[in-house]
């Protein structure tokens, strides 16, 4: 019986000890938001949208930081409206007002406006940025 004991205590312990202390670490950094000092991110659901002159079509992918992680419930909460005001954005766009990196810079700062504009909130209280993970034009 104290063999066993002893067994477990030296096999099993440790990997018990290590095992709580991943739990207890991933548990902190999911509570956090996964990012020290800044808020939480919230991923939009892809576009899929006529450009201008209704020849090409862009899909794009999106996730939105937060500012603060108060702002993502305000976000969850006006998706539509944020959905159909990027739809309008992107719907009067032109494939070369896209497809370079400044063009990708504009697009960034115009949803993260509009999105702010409709949660009536700046990029201090709000959206904070957007992160592109996809954008295809066909």
């Amino acid at each position: 019986m104290k063999k066993s004991l002893d067994f477990i205590l030296r096999k099993c312990l440790p990997l018990l000890m290590l095992s709580s202390f991943l739990v207890m670490t991933n548990a902190q950094a999911q509570s956090s938001g996964g990012d020290a000092g800044g808020g939480a991110y919230e991923k939009m659901e892809p576009y899929t949208v006529n450009l201008v002159g209704l020849m090409q079509v862009v899909q794009i992918a999106a996730t939105l930081k937060m500012a603060k992680p108060e702002a993502g419930v305000k976000v969850k909460l006006y998706m539509p409206a944020i959905r159909h005001e990027v739809i309008i954005l992107l719907s009067g766009k032109t494939a070369a007002q896209i497809e370079s990196g400044a063009g990708k810079q504009q697009l960034i700062n115009e949803i993260k406006a509009i999105v702010n504009k409709v949660v009536a909130l700046d990029a201090k209280e709000g959206v904070a940025d957007v992160l592109l993970e996809q954008i295809i034009i066909q």
